[in-house]
């Protein structure tokens, strides 16, 4: 079976396969944890058995409501094998843009932490059904978070830990059930037109662009490492970052809001060296006002991958020029629906 086919099996068989060829190799990593691909299908799978024990459906919604995290990724894992649909939400939206996202899409459960959860609990009164799950930074990843319940319920404010339920065995196992040709995730545009509207995919949908351009132009593999300094929750984050590399069996390194001095860090470490960086435009702009004749003094690196707003062919030779990688333009079909 080629790389390009395999891209096009569902999550959970991907998943499945990774742990058992791949086992400690790190998937996801950002600054707080990694996680392992043996680690990943576990914890993913646990957080499908406890979302359904929670009473989420086959074909409800689930929100992410989280940064740039390992916890983010693996909740939008854990959704698909719960049988549900994925709702990645930025999670930098006023409590105005959460009330209409969560009213738009119909979600039961939103994943959040403490960082959105200010803007987020004067909603939840008037939406009793909706189940909020809580990322603690304070917590650990053995199950025992600082405050609230280790065994997987809920705390007296309502709320159920994520490293409980990423860590204890659920009532019931993960579904794995839902079809390729299933509605697997609702992604919201940027509103430049009113108000965001919904894109719903499918996991062949995005599953065939990962294989088709990932995998077949860019050679995506498991011998890339991706330095990851963007939003996952837009299109471009859903797919190269969190099903890319989880297709493929690649590593990704997640960071905060970006900043050339991080990224710099990072491309320019000799351990373990990055392969691909993403960015847009306005991002790989900056590295243009801050690299000077060394370059990005990052040999391993095979190619800055921009998306968001397509780059003029000066500025492209602009950067090549001076950062000597090359620059990938690529084409998000955001809008388009599988």
């Amino acid at each position: 079976m080629t790389a390009h086919t395999t891209a096009l099996c569902p999550l959970p068989d991907l998943l499945r396969e990774h742990a058992r060829r791949l086992g400690t190799k790190t998937a996801f990593q950002d600054d707080r944890s990694r996680v392992t691909y043996r680690e990943l299908e576990l914890r993913t799978g646990r957080l499908a058995g406890h979302l359904v024990s929670l009473g989420l459906r086959h074909g409800e919604r689930a929100a992410i409501l989280l940064g740039s995290r390992v916890e983010a990724v693996e909740s939008v894992l854990a959704v698909t094998r719960a049988g549900a649909v994925g709702v990645p939400m930025d999670s930098r939206s006023t409590t105005a843009e959460l009330a209409h996202l969560l009213d738009d899409s119909g979600a039961r459960v939103v994943f959040t932490d403490r960082c959105s959860l200010g803007r987020l609990l004067p909603l939840l009164p008037e939406r009793p059904r909706l189940s909020v799950v809580l990322v603690e930074d304070s917590g650990t990843r053995d199950g025992s978070p600082a405050a609230g319940t280790s065994d997987g319920s809920a705390d007296e404010a309502g709320m159920f830990r994520y490293a409980a339920l990423a860590a204890t065995e659920p009532p019931v196992p993960a579904p794995d059930d839902l079809g390729l040709d299933e509605v697997a995730w609702l992604l919201y545009t940027s509103g430049s037109t009113g108000l965001p509207k919904g894109v719903l995919s499918t996991q062949r949908n995005r599953l065939s662009s990962v294989a088709s351009g990932f995998v077949a132009v860019l050679g995506l593999s498991a011998d890339d490492r991706l330095l990851w300094p963007l939003p996952l929750h837009h299109a471009m984050g859903q797919l190269l970052c969190v099903l890319g590399v989880t297709a493929t069996g690649a590593s990704a390194m997640l960071l905060p809001p970006f900043s050339v001095t991080d990224v710099l860090r990072e491309l320019r470490r000799a351990e373990d060296p990055f392969t691909l960086l993403a960015g847009v435009p306005a991002t790989y702009g900056k590295f243009l006002d801050s690299v000077g004749d060394e370059g990005l003094g990052a040999p391993a690196l095979r190619g800055c991958v921009s998306g968001g707003a397509a780059a003029s062919p000066a500025f492209q030779r602009a950067f090549e020029e001076v950062c000597r990688v090359p620059f990938l333009d690529h084409y998000w079909a955001g809008l388009a629906r599988g």
